[in-house]
This record gives structure tokens, sequence and C-alpha cells, in this order.
């Protein structure tokens, strides 16, 4: 069976030495389960923990087990503990675009036309978007006939307001004449490129121009080991990582 998710590996292993204290673990996608192996600690019945596990979406102590060796010359005997807490902290990092659409709570038809979104757009001025769902074909009429299926760039501002203008002459939205504004719209952002020049504007900062390359923040997969899972100073660990092939949660079945 391939282990191939989206066409990337879905495990992974890292290797590491314990410096005692909790360890953050980059990971390399969205894990459903880690396993750490305390290679150091696998035939010591001291107390020490040799394997713990850690599944995506339980956070409780009781979610997570951790096993204890009771027989160090078989070094096959355990004891399988609720540990007093889980052991483990997600530590992700926000990433991505924060939105790329919003709904329309209000339309000034002023000059310039000012947007008004239900919640925070997330826009940055200059990016492109794509009015829609105004105009006189809904069951309702909504209004702004003129601003429906149209392109234009904004001009942030606040969270929530956003003014028009043209994205080729960037004059400004005159709206004072158009359909009054009954209900309802979508906001849909189609380019976040900021201008032609992305983002640098005449006088060209460098010569030849070099435009600003598009970057894309990614979230970051991390998971902290507490000092419990990581034991001692110089424990040696293997950790393994795995991504399911499919992850559905049933509920109560019985």
């Amino acid at each position: 069976m391939s282990d191939l998710k989206y066409g990337q590996t879905m495990t992974a292993a890292r290797r590491f030495v314990s410096g005692g204290v909790a360890y953050t673990l980059d990971l390399p996608f969205q894990a459903d389960k880690v396993v750490f192996n305390n290679l150091t600690e696998w035939t010591n019945t001291a107390g020490n923990l040799p394997v713990s596990v850690w599944f995506r979406d339980e956070t409780d102590a009781a979610e997570a087990y951790q096993q204890q060796v009771i027989d160090s010359a078989a070094a096959q005997s355990f004891n399988f503990l609720n540990p007093t807490t889980n052991g483990f902290t997600t530590a992700d990092t926000s990433g991505g675009v924060t939105a790329y659409r919003s709904l329309i709570s209000a339309v000034s038809l002023a000059d310039p036309c000012v947007i008004t979104t239900t919640a925070a757009h997330g826009l940055q001025t200059d990016q492109i978007v794509r009015i829609t769902d105004l105009g006189p074909s809904a069951p309702t009429a909504r209004g702004a006939d003129e601003l429906d299926g149209n392109r234009y760039q904004v001009v942030v501002i606040d969270t929530t307001n956003f003014s028009l203008k043209d994205p080729v002459t960037g004059e400004p939205i005159d709206s004072t004449n158009f359909t009054a504004w009954v209900a309802g719209g979508r906001v849909t952002l189609e380019s976040r490129t900021l201008t032609l020049n992305n983002p640098q504007v005449s006088p060209y900062a460098t010569t030849p121009y070099v435009p600003t390359a598009f970057s894309y923040d990614p979230i970051e997969y991390k998971l902290t080991a507490g000092s419990s899972v990581v034991g001692s100073d110089g424990d040696r660990f293997f950790v393994e990582i795995y991504r399911f092939g499919s992850y559905e949660n049933l509920g109560d079945i019985g």
C-alpha cells in the first residue's frame, strides 16, 4: 500500500537527543499520529517512559497514552499509562490568506463608492476584487446593479470598509447615480498583487526593475513535547510521524 496522499509521502521520522526540557518538533505535514520512542529508556524500570503517543484533536490527558517498562530483563513488559496531563501541545503557526471573500452588509452610493462587509474583509489597498450577487436577477432585487459582476481595486478604510476605484485608471468609482442598494452582495478577492509594480511604485526602486516576488505564508505544523515526554538530558529519541489516508470521526455508534 502506498503512503502517498495528494502526491506527497505521509510518513516521516526524526531523530534527536533530548535536552531534558520541553521540545517543539517541526512536522512536515499535518500529522494524525506522532510516536516518541525514547531509546535510552527502553529497558529502564525506574519510572521513565520509553513510548509516548499523540493523536490529532485528542487533547485531554485520557486521550494520550504512554508506556512504562515493568520488566527490564525481558524488555517487553509494559504498563499502559494515562498521564496526569496530555504531555503534548499543538504549536502550529497561523498562515495562508486571512480572507478571500466577504458578504456585503451595506453599500454607500457616493463618490467614491464605499462597501461595508459583515465581517473583517482581510483586504489590502490596491488588491483587486470582484463584486457579485447584486442587481435585479435574484428572486428579490438587491440593487446596486451597476456594481454587479465588475472588477475593482480597493482602498481600505478599516477592517470592514473599503472604497472602490477603477483597476485600469485608478480613478475612484462615482456611484452617486447608481441604482439604490437593497441587500446582499459578495466581495471576492481576485488578485493579491497590490499594484502593477507589486508592490514597488514609480520611481522604481531598482534599475533595471526587479519585481518583488509573491510569497505565500504557509501554516507551519509544530508539536511541543513536554518534559514528561522528552525524559532526561541526553536521552536518544526516534520519532514516527503519520498522516492517515482516511481520517473520519464516526461519533458515538453505541
